[in-house]
């Protein structure tokens, strides 16, 4: 089972817009394309995205409930109550548990924090850990990127004596935890001007909160000296780079590089990224995944700690840990695929609208990742499942055409729990329900989806005659970045060019390196991990219509421009 051919679609564009940038802005002609196709058509929103400004960041008051949390929080701290913070495993969670609790310490807080074991404890607050936490003398219990929907958990916590924050940024119910705040932009109330925070990002605003009320105190508790921890959890959790995210991300990514935090350093340091130049891809496939090992495979607070380590030793330790944790994760991911791939390969295209499989052979920790992987390669909604006796554990991704949570809310019935994002969503169900509700969700996404729905479309921002391929452009596209979700690479395509030149390089000779050539240039190209594909397509001088990005390639101290292969096509196919 594979989705059709993917259909190369360029994007419509607004000519009057991109003319009009041009002019007022100094700006050439493809780049005021790109930003219009992005919906930037006016010269503020320019300005503003080219270089996005700390101090335009969102009064944090704005946000649902914050005046009575960080009221509640800075009482808390003044009188030197046990505070303790309860986070996620993922990436968000863990920079969320880090950034708090470094501001609150700094403030000189009695803090400290708790992220549950994904495999024993499962996601959100549980009645054991507010157990424990009542038995350690905490008064006031503060949930990041967790909690909007722990009704029940957050009134036992309050007949035990302890006062709760949830602040979170998953789809918020109709009915809300009785506490003393519940802090999250997508309340159905809420009116903050910004709704696609990450969890790590609304950690920030109480922060930000909390450093005001104390009375923005010229030391290390300014929560802007933490945006490296707070723009590798925004990056990690694949939340748009747009607004007050691309805000945290640009100046985040910049701290990175110069970072304080030894654990950050320890990272960078194990995956080989030391004194270079951080960007967004960096955080999302190299460092994220290492903080998110530990959280898969066992204990998540080895990340937690790994960030608010004081030792470079220490951190360097922890960072070679959750280098080998991240080895072991790849290796069971891989058999994980292997496996599901099987029943899926023998899966008829037109009656599956959605993967939905389980097994209790797979890692409960890794199965998010294999069905991305799956839904990926088949353009399929997936539901991967790991059973334990019977009850199951799952993990889901989709495609953009299908609305994942509230997929799940019309299959509530059928499920223990779950929640989570349009794209990706967690659950669990009980092994006798697991048939049915493949049915469902099939049925689901027979209403839902279209045949249209189930092509990969490429949107491609421009078409570019091969004089327009020059090291100047390649340098003003580096403004747009970070790239990520909500602001993609921008993607153009040439087409008639002829292939000069075809070799394979790299480890295992697995990239495709060419040389491009029209009108008398020649123009670098490489496909990552392309070297076993289009070989039809690339024979030495083939006419093919190329889609890439463009890119700076330094090298022997000279800079030409570089296409990124995305995918390559002979010239009368496309």
């Amino acid at each position: 089972m594979a989705p059709r051919r993917t259909i190369w679609e360029l994007r419509e564009g607004d000519s009057a817009a991109e003319k009009r940038l041009a002019a007022t802005c100094g700006i050439s002609p493809v780049l005021a394309r790109v930003l219009a196709n992005r919906g930037i058509v006016d010269e503020k929103s320019v300005g503003a995205f080219l270089m996005p400004d700390p101090s335009e960041m969102h009064d944090p008051f704005a946000m649902p409930d914050m005046e009575q949390s960080a009221a509640r929080l800075w009482a808390a701290v003044e009188n030197g109550e046990g505070i303790r913070v309860y986070g996620d495993y993922d990436v968000d969670g863990i920079t969320s548990v880090a950034l708090l609790v470094s501001v609150l310490r700094s403030l000189g807080a009695n803090v400290d924090y708790h992220i549950p074991n994904r495999l024993v404890e499962g996601y959100g607050l549980n009645r054991e850990a507010i157990e424990q936490a009542a038995g350690d003398g905490v008064s006031l219990l503060v949930t990041v990127d967790c909690g909007v929907s722990a009704i029940e958990e957050v009134d036992y916590a309050s007949e035990l004596g302890i006062d709760v924050i949830i602040t979170d940024h998953h789809e918020a119910g109709s009915i809300l935890p009785s506490c003393v705040g519940v802090v999250d932009p997508k309340r159905h109330d809420s009116r903050y001007p910004f709704k696609e925070l990450a969890g790590v990002g609304v950690a920030f605003k109480l922060a930000q909160a909390v450093w005001t009320l104390a009375g923005r105190p010229p030391c290390a508790a300014d929560p802007h000296k933490y945006l490296d921890i707070v723009a590798l959890g925004t990056i990690a959790d694949v939340v748009p780079l747009q607004g007050e995210n691309r805000i945290i991300a640009k100046a985040g990514l910049e701290l990175i590089g110069r970072s304080s935090n030894h654990g950050i350093n320890a990272l960078l340091d194990v995956s080989d990224l030391s004194g270079r130049e951080i960007r967004a891809g960096h955080v999302s496939f190299t460092v994220g995944p290492r903080v998110n090992a530990a959280g898969r495979l066992g204990d998540p607070s080895l990340g937690a700690r790994l960030l608010l380590t004081d030792s470079a030793q220490e951190a360097a330790e922890l960072a070679a840990m959750l280098d080998e944790e991240n080895r072991k994760r790849q290796e069971i991911e891989l058999s994980i695929l292997r496996e599901a791939w099987v029943p899926v390969s023998k899966m008829n295209t037109q009656t599956t609208r959605a993967i939905v499989l389980g097994s209790d052979r797979w890692h409960s920790g890794v199965i998010g990742i294999v069905a991305s992987r799956i839904a990926e390669l088949t353009y399929r909604p997936t539901v991967l499942i790991s059973f334990e006796g019977d009850v199951g554990r799952g993990s889901a991704r989709s495609i953009p055409a299908f609305n994942l949570y509230s997929a799940l809310t019309e299959c509530s019935d059928l499920l223990l729990k779950y929640g989570g994002h349009s794209q990706a969503a967690g659950l669990s169900i009980k092994a006798e329900d697991l048939d049915l509700f493949r049915e469902r969700l099939n049925e689901i996404g027979h209403e839902w989806l279209t045949e249209e729905d189930l092509v990969p479309r490429v949107l491609v921002d421009a078409e570019l005659g091969e004089d327009e391929i020059c090291i100047e452009l390649a340098m003003e596209l580096e403004r747009l970045e970070p790239f990520g979700y909500g602001n993609p690479t921008p993607l153009f395509v040439t087409r008639n060019m002829h292939v000069l030149e075809r070799r394979n390089v790299g480890p295992d000779g697995k990239h495709l390196k060419l040389k491009l050539g029209r009108g008398g240039r020649v123009i670098d190209a490489i496909g990552f991990r392309m070297a076993g594909s289009h070989v039809d397509v690339s024979q030495g001088f083939s006419e093919v219509d190329v889609l890439y990005s463009l890119e700076v390639n330094e090298w022997n101290g000279r800079r030409e421009p570089q296409l990124i292969v995305k995918d390559l096509r002979k010239s009368q196919d496309a």
